[in-house]
């Protein structure tokens, strides 16, 4: 919220390798948990949502 509050997007990232960044910029006592991009947005950075299913196409009640 801080981040988004000095003007900024975050963004969360998978796929990286947990065990380099580990290596290469932590002491030994931490790790990390989760990447975080963080900067200022490009022109015509925001997108439309990706159309989601709907509930009946996922939920089956037993």
């Amino acid at each position: 919220m801080g981040v988004r509050a000095a003007g900024l997007a975050a963004g969360p990232m998978s796929g990286y390798d947990a065990a380099g960044i580990d290596k290469e910029f932590l002491d030994g006592a931490h790790t990390v948990l989760a990447v975080v991009n963080i900067g200022k947005p490009g022109e015509n950075a925001w997108r439309d949502r990706l159309p989601r299913l709907g509930y009946d196409e996922v939920v089956t009640t037993v």
